[in-house]
């Protein structure tokens, strides 16, 4: 498979769910290719992915356990495949977060994000050490998550916030 140049890539994890998928669009409305990770329900994921392109942007699923550790460093080699790097992670299922964050550490893009949208371990001093060496922005936006008057589209707007800060900031540094 030849990878699909992308200048930013999202890993968005419970992305076949509101919370998630409702992020996943946003980012690809913002022009991020998106990975859809989902753990059960591909034809959530596959929905969320034609609506990624419907925005204009481009996208793949990848099934994978978050927990695992075989899985994600799947899910991290598919995205290679697919787009040859990663940018972001965006931890938006409801599972800990500490085996992707790892491999985050260590697969991400130099300058990249991590976005926890969701419930997730506290990092480790060794992770955060590794995450500062790499220069890797962290932003564990739980508060004003749940959907308002039943609308997931308004639930998404820290951490749409955080990554256009984000990659302002990276193109500044790009410059």
């Amino acid at each position: 498979m030849m990878a699909v140049r992308a200048r930013y890539v999202a890993i968005v994890t419970g992305a076949s769910q509101s919370r998630g998928g409702a992020l996943a669009r946003r980012f690809a409305r913002s022009g991020f290719a998106i990975v859809v990770v989902y753990l059960d329900d591909q034809r959530g994921a596959e929905t969320t992915v034609e609506a990624v392109f419907a925005a204009g942007s481009t996208g793949v699923t990848v099934r994978a356990d978050v927990t695992d550790d075989l899985d994600v460093a799947r899910l991290f080699d598919e995205t290679a495949a697919a787009f040859g790097h990663a940018d972001v992670v965006v931890h938006a299922a409801g599972v800990d977060g500490a085996v992707l964050h790892a491999h985050a550490a260590r697969r991400l893009a130099r300058g990249g994000a991590i976005v926890a949208a969701a419930p997730t371990a506290p990092l480790t001093p060794a992770l955060a050490r590794r995450l500062r060496e790499r220069d890797i922005a962290v932003n564990g936006i739980l508060a004003g998550l749940g959907a308002r008057n039943g609308r997931a589209d308004q639930a998404v707007e820290d951490p749409v916030a955080f990554l256009d800060r984000w990659r302002a900031q990276r193109r500044s540094h790009l410059s």
